[in-house]
């Protein structure tokens, strides 16, 4: 890239705030932040830990936007936040990284996303999971016909419970969360599932609950069975559920699994258990004939951006295709499909009926 660039980066506070902060310190194409929350106290912890970039902190958003030597921003801030944010940084020519869910609903996502269009810059959503090699092999698998024609979709995302988590922080508080696991942690793998079949979930059923005994307003557990739009059946089970965790967020435990199933072929991973497995395969589709049954195991780069080696080539394949007027790696469309699917999983547990997704 011919010359280095700068983002303005909105959050301080967020869960993912350091990460994005190693990840730009990490990337070369990036010279500097410039760092804006509305805490002082949030900005000048953020620039204790992470300040190897950091040009500037400051608790003026308009200041920040109306930096002309940042053409880029990232906005890492709460769910009900996130929009307003995307409309000011696109109304000041930004081109947009954003965290998902990108809003408390579809609606607001389509507010963000209208405001986009209109200013004519990129957005990119951090649905990194899309650029994990596993995720890619899968995703050429299931093009190439290995596993026939998709039947059966399973995903499993469990994680720590929420003792472990704070169960006073505004992921647990439905007003400014919008949502609980679904809209946190249950829209990565309604995204990658999507990307993995190139195909996009077009009904929902849903049961959503808060089991945890925690004083919380959101669920903490959900069951979705989803229709494709190619015909495929699938099932989704997350929820705040495993009780031996360390405390707090990036000590969070895992219990993740992905199977595809088709006439020709089957296969299995667990996201994260990357060094105790890998990719489980069985195909009697034409060509697999000597070996109907493979493991591809993956030794994965070092990295310590967010996401690790691939969530560095996300971000800077954003940033190329910002520049080049290119395809961002998950575009706000992606975005508000997952959302739209989440919606629907809560109004088919509010009225105990499947709810079709309009195309």
């Amino acid at each position: 890239m011919s010359s280095k660039i700068k983002f303005v980066f909105l959050g301080a506070a967020h869960p993912h705030t350091r990460g994005y902060l190693r990840t730009l310190e990490l990337l070369d194409e990036v010279e500097s932040v410039i760092l804006w929350d509305e805490s002082r106290e949030a900005l000048e912890q953020v620039r204790q830990d992470r300040g190897a970039k950091i040009e500037a902190v400051t608790t003026s958003l308009d200041e920040t936007l109306a930096r002309k030597d940042a053409a880029f921003a990232l906005v890492a801030l709460r769910n009900d936040q996130t929009p307003d944010a995307i409309v000011r940084a696109a109304g000041a020519g930004k081109h947009i990284l954003t965290e998902k869910p990108v809003g408390l609903n579809a609606s607001e996502v389509s507010r963000a996303l209208d405001a986009v269009a209109k200013a004519g810059v990129t957005l990119s959503v951090c649905y990194q999971n899309r650029y994990n090699p596993v995720s890619q092999d899968i995703r050429r698998l299931v093009r190439e016909g290995a596993l026939g024609r998709v039947m059966a979709v399973e995903l499993r995302l469990i994680t720590s419970q929420v003792k472990f988590r704070n169960p006073r922080h505004w992921l647990f508080d439905k007003k400014l969360a919008g949502g609980g696991m679904l809209s946190w942690l249950g829209c990565h793998y309604l995204d990658l599932i999507r990307y993995l079949l190139d195909d996009e979930i077009a009904a929902v059923s849903a049961l959503t609950d808060t089991l945890s005994g925690e004083a919380i307003d959101v669920e903490d557990v959900a069951c979705l069975s989803l229709r494709f739009g190619r015909g495929a059946l699938g099932t989704l089970q997350c929820g705040y559920m495993l009780p031996v965790s360390r405390s707090g967020y990036t000590g969070a435990t895992y219990d993740s699994f992905i199977g595809i199933r088709g006439t020709l072929g089957r296969l299995m991973w667990r996201p994260f258990e990357r060094e105790a497995t890998g990719l489980h395969i069985e195909s009697v589709a034409p060509g697999w004939e000597a070996a109907p049954g493979r493991v591809i195991q993956y030794d994965f780069g070092k990295s310590d951006a967010y996401g690790g080696a691939f969530g560095l080539e996300f971000v800077r394949d954003f940033i190329r295709a910002a520049q080049t007027g290119g395809a961002p790696p998950a575009t706000g469309q992606d975005a508000l499909r997952v959302m739209q699917v989440i919606d629907a999983a809560y109004e088919s547990n509010r009225t105990g009926r499947r709810v079709e997704i309009k195309s």
